[in-house]
């Protein structure tokens, strides 16, 4: 009976998607055919937000990613695509009521008040709220009816695609279906909001050293099933970046860098959603991360490796990255040709190192990384996704507001900690 609900939500999806895309595609095609060319390419951007907003899900929280990447899709698009990061459409006082209710039981008459006005921020997973406790302000995140649903039913659709791409003979060694799992358990964590309750405690307290970043701490006695609770920090403003001095704005940009550097060389706990709704640069010089729904925990052993792959890039020893590369793999076929496998590695390591970050394609280095797993089917950690997804996110970014830093470099000292922590858990 499970299994037949199952297939029904699955379908249902499936012909929303379906639905929303073909009608998009036809006013887009409108677009397209009677606009001016001054006008048609911003005409075109909204509509692709207005889709993804529609679509919901993991939808938004795709489009999210590639609003970062100004420098991939272009100004217009990121603009359009940068709304849903903090503006996503509202939902009803009646259905934050609802949630709040389930997860408080009794709702404080503050927290009545700040859901029946409107909410300051709203996203893929929950709309956020300010209220006045106690003589101070908190921000109330309550979580979206419905999105659960909406996210394991992408999921099952990526699934299913993920298996058929999985059968095609190029691709029989890609771990599709792991990755799938891995991506689907970190978004699916976003709907517990004790866990992220959790986690934006563990972040506040591993980011405490680092100075000139400030993450809220959450407030207990407000959390709860759908409903997280945590300082409010005023003057939140995503557009801010743009009108600091160069000098303050180059200064943030490498507090922001070592906030998540020492996420993953030390720490292993990577906040992998800094979209610009997350993450603020204020008139004072500090930086501001919000969310710590969509996390990762790397294992000790993935961290120390993906550790020892960047050190070998900052060194340009594209052999040891290589050699790491290959001490992942779990299987190989007799007559796969580990020498050429690990000269092409260390070619493309070497054609990469030392650059800065205006010139430093990370996506491109990722997709011509993951040709080469290809060509000689030899797959690596299916975890080391998820830096890669940290970093894709981070230099978006860096490079629009920081464009000379030596991307590589500035993560040495805290490879080097990481080394040493590893060196300390096994000496």
């Amino acid at each position: 009976m499970a299994d037949r609900a199952g297939v029904r939500a699955l379908a249902a999806r499936a012909v929303r998607i379906g639905a929303f895309g073909g009608a998009a595609a036809v006013r887009m095609a409108a677009i397209a055919a009677t606009s001016s060319g001054s006008t048609r390419g911003t005409r075109l951007a909204a509509e692709l937000a207005r889709l993804t907003e529609r679509l919901g899900g993991a939808f938004v929280k795709a489009g999210q990613i590639l609003g970062t990447r100004v420098d991939l899709v272009g100004e217009t698009v990121g603009t359009a695509l940068g709304r849903l990061h903090d503006s996503v459409e509202p939902m009803t006082p009646e259905e934050a009521l609802r949630t709040l209710r389930a997860g408080l039981g009794p709702i404080p008459p503050e927290l009545v008040r700040a859901v029946g006005g409107p909410s300051v921020a709203g996203g893929s997973i929950a709309c956020v709220y300010r209220a006045e406790r106690g003589g101070r302000a908190v921000a109330v995140k309550v979580r979206r009816p419905g999105a659960g649903a909406a996210i394991a039913a992408d999921l099952a659709v990526l699934r299913a695609v993920a298996a058929v791409a999985a059968r095609l003979p190029p691709l029989r060694r890609v771990p599709f279906l792991e990755i799938v799992d891995q991506i689907g358990d970190c978004l699916m964590a976003q709907l517990d909001f004790g866990a992220e309750a959790a986690n934006l405690r563990r972040l506040h307290d591993d980011l405490a050293e680092v100075p000139g970043v400030v993450v809220p701490r959450p407030v207990p006695e407000l959390c709860g099933d759908g409903v997280i609770a945590m300082e409010f920090i005023e003057g939140l403003d995503r557009g801010a970046i743009e009108s600091l001095p160069a000098r303050v704005r180059e200064a943030q940009i490498t507090s922001l860098v070592h906030a998540v550097y020492r996420m993953l060389f030390i720490e292993g706990f990577l906040h992998i959603d800094l979209h610009q709704g997350n993450t603020y640069f204020m008139p004072d010089g500090t930086v501001v991360l919000l969310d710590a729904g969509l996390v990762f925990r790397m294992s000790a052993e993935a961290r120390e490796r993906f550790t020892g792959f960047f050190a070998g890039m900052i060194r340009g020893d594209g052999e040891v990255c290589a050699d790491i590369l290959l001490s992942t793999v779990r299987r190989t076929e007799s007559e796969t040709n580990i020498e050429a496998f690990r000269g092409e590695v260390s070619d493309l390591v070497m054609r990469n190192v030392g650059m800065v970050a205006r010139d430093f394609d990370l996506p491109a280095f990722c997709l011509d990384l993951f040709d080469l797993q290809r060509k000689y089917r030899l797959y690596a950690e299916p975890e080391f996704i998820f830096p890669m997804l940290c970093l894709l996110t981070l230099q978006g970014v860096v490079k629009r507001h920081h464009p000379m830093m030596d991307f590589q470099l500035e993560a040495a000292p805290f490879v080097m900690h990481g080394l040493l922590v590893t060196t300390g858990a096994t000496g």
